[in-house]
C-alpha cells in the first residue's frame, strides 16, 4: 500500500500536460508546450531564487561602506553649510549693530558741529571749510579739549604702532586733482581739500564697508568707509553718492562724484579725511595727491 501511494504521488507530480496555442479563426494548432507540475514548480523556484539573489546583491551594494561614506560626507557637508549660514547671519547682525552705533555717533557729532558753527556762516567760510569757531565752544568743551591735548595721544601726525601699521598699507588716490588746502589741525581743518574737473569720480582709498552715506546741511552728501586696522575715510561735498550704507567696496572702486553740496563750501571740491582709532591723521603722509 505504501509503495502504491509513493508511486501515485510520483505520478501526480510527473503527470504530463500540454499547452496548445491555436489559430482563433481556423482552430489550427500553432504551438505546443508540454509540461508537468514538477517542471512548473522547478521554473517558479528558479525564478524566485534569481529574484532573491538580485535583491541580496542590490542590498549589498546599497549598504556598502563606500555608499555609506558618501552619504555621511553629503550629510556632513549639509551640516557645515547650515552652520556657515548661521554664522553669516550672526556676522551680518553684528555688522548691522556696529553700523547703527556708528551712525548714532555720527548724528551726535553732526549736531555738535552745527552748534559750534552757530549762525555766522560767512566767518566760518572765511576760516575755511569744516573749521570750528572756538569762541562759540562752551567752557566745558574747552576744558575737555585742553585735557585731550595734554595727553600722550598725538592728533597731528602718526606715531608708534599706528605709523607702522598704516604705512604698510597701500592706498589709492581718492581723486586726481589739485590740493587747495592741506591738513591743518591747528586751524581745525582735519582733512585735505582737492579740486578736480567737473563730474570727476571719487574712489575708495582701500577696501572696506560703507558705514554712512547720507546728507548733512554743512557738508552736503557725505560718505564714510570703515577700513581694516581701525581706519575710517571720509568723503564730503559730493554731488552724487554711488554706494549705500552696508555696501562692501574694493580698493579703487568709485564711490561718488565730486560736487559743491553743503553750506560749508565755496566751490566744487572734495574734502577728504582719514581717522585712525578716533583721531584725525594727515592723509598726505600716506597718499600722494
Amino acid at each position: 500500500m505504501k509503495n502504491e501511494l509513493n508511486w501515485r504521488n510520483s505520478a501526480w507530480w510527473k503527470e504530463p500536460f500540454v499547452m496548445t496555442v491555436r489559430n482563433r479563426q481556423t482552430l489550427e494548432e500553432v504551438w505546443q508546450l508540454p509540461y508537468s507540475r514538477l517542471s512548473v514548480t522547478l521554473v517558479i523556484s528558479i525564478l524566485v531564487f534569481f529574484i532573491f539573489l538580485l535583491c541580496m546583491l542590490f542590498a549589498a551594494w546599497f549598504f556598502s561602506p563606500k555608499n555609506l561614506i558618501g552619504k555621511d560626507e553629503t550629510t556632513r557637508k549639509l551640516i557645515l553649510m547650515n552652520q556657515t549660514v548661521d554664522s553669516l547671519a550672526i556676522v551680518l547682525q553684528t555688522r548691522d549693530k556696529y553700523i547703527q552705533n556708528i551712525q548714532k555717533l555720527l548724528e551726535v557729532d553732526q549736531n555738535y558741529l552745527k552748534n559750534d558753527f552757530g549762525t555766522n556762516e560767512k566767518e566760518n567760510k572765511k576760516k575755511g571749510s569744516d573749521t570750528i569757531d572756538l569762541g562759540k565752544i562752551s567752557e566745558a568743551d574747552k576744558k575737555l579739549r585742553k585735557e585731550i591735548e595734554q595727553t600722550d595721544r598725538n592728533l597731528v601726525g602718526l606715531s608708534g604702532g599706528a605709523s607702522i601699521e598704516l604705512k604698510e598699507m597701500i592706498f589709492f588716490q581718492p581723486l586726481k586733482g589739485l590740493v587747495t588746502e592741506k591738513y591743518n589741525p591747528k586751524e581745525k581743518h582735519f582733512g585735505t581739500d582737492i579740486v578736480a574737473e567737473k563730474d570727476a569720480p571719487i574712489k575708495s582709498i582701500a577696501e572696506g564697508t560703507v558705514i554712512m552715506a547720507s546728507w548733512t546741511d554743512d557738508t552736503g552728501y557725505v560718505m564714510m568707509v570703515q577700513h581694516p586696522s581701525k581706519l575710517i575715510s571720509v568723503y564730503k561735498h559730493c554731488s552724487v553718492l554711488l554706494k549705500k550704507t552696508g555696501d562692501f567696496i574694493q580698493a579703487g572702486e568709485i564711490l561718488a562724484i565730486i560736487g559743491n553740496t553743503g553750506e560749508l563750501t565755496s566751490g566744487p571740491h572734495l574734502h577728504f579725511e582719514m581717522w585712525y582709532e578716533g583721531n584725525p591723521i594727515n592723509a598726505e603722509k600716506l597718499i600722494n595727491f
